[in-house]
């Protein structure tokens, strides 16, 4: 089914944010100053790595110019920017942690160590993410929360994040483990995908720079294609309820990020 191309208004408050699993929010100025000085580390990165891209005044259209001299690199900067320091704060900002707590409803928030630096050039369709959960890749507490922090303004034909409203309902869904080299992001695939896709409305939104998607562990959603002429960026940063019951239980699994396997840690949900 296709995606839903008009506007949603995406819920603002916790009771919507239950009904469907997902929000829209507005950073306060110390975290948006963070989204700023992440833009600022990568493109100091690029500035030194690749001086033949000139100096980096405009963060996306370097990244092209990069990807097309040595496409490699921009691999190395995915792999590094996760730990630059704008992103380390993002993931343990104190204003984040008050957020994840009101919505899991905990008094003890753990911070997932990965921090997911996004980089999806203009067309580019392989790293894409088919139907799925964040939980199985996470493997955090089942109340937990996705924070996506656009760079810039990412509208609709950059192809933000698609979803179903109200799918972290369903509790975790039965996946499969794929065999994927070279590509963590496609480790699991969830059984009935093609019924779900059929079945169901997806819906997305535009982000602008400076608000944020918060969303369940357990909505059902997908990457989309971005179809500009710009790369989209963006951060996904999670938090779990350190006193889950599930997650004690199974002595707090790491995730697949330190390859936990999911057949490991969650048996049950694995066909």
């Amino acid at each position: 089914m296709e995606t839903k191309s008009n506007q949603w208004e995406l819920p603002t408050t916790r009771d919507e944010y239950e009904r469907a699993g997902i929000c829209l929010i507005d950073l306060p100025s110390d975290v948006d100053l963070l989204r700023l000085q992440m833009i600022q580390e990568m493109g100091e990165w690029v500035a030194d790595i690749s001086p033949e891209v000139g100096a980096v005044q405009d963060l996306p259209h370097a990244l092209v110019q990069l990807a097309k001299l040595d496409r490699r690199k921009l691999g190395k900067l995915y792999k590094v920017s996760r730990r630059f320091p704008a992103a380390r704060q993002l993931a343990c900002h104190p204003w984040l942690i008050k957020l994840a707590k009101s919505v899991m409803g905990t008094r003890l928030v753990s911070c997932c160590t990965f921090v997911n630096v996004r980089i999806d050039l203009p067309e580019e369709e392989r790293f894409l993410l088919p139907i799925h959960q964040d939980f199985p890749y996470i493997q955090g507490s089942l109340n937990g929360v996705t924070l996506w922090l656009p760079l810039f303004d990412t509208e609709l034909e950059q192809g933000p994040p698609s979803w179903i409203k109200g799918s972290h309902k369903w509790g975790v869904l039965p996946v499969r483990e794929e065999n994927s080299p070279g590509s963590g992001a496609k480790s699991f695939s969830i059984a009935n995908a093609d019924e779900i896709a059929e079945r169901h409305q997806f819906e997305s939104a535009s982000v602008k720079a400076g608000q944020a998607l918060l969303f369940s562990t357990l909505l059902v959603h997908r990457s989309e294609l971005n179809t500009t002429d710009r790369p989209r960026l963006n951060l996904q940063i999670r938090f779990d309820d350190a006193l889950a019951s599930e997650s004690i239980e199974r002595n707090y699994p790491e995730g697949l990020y330190l390859n936990d396997s999911f057949s490991a840690s969650y048996p049950e949900y694995v066909q």
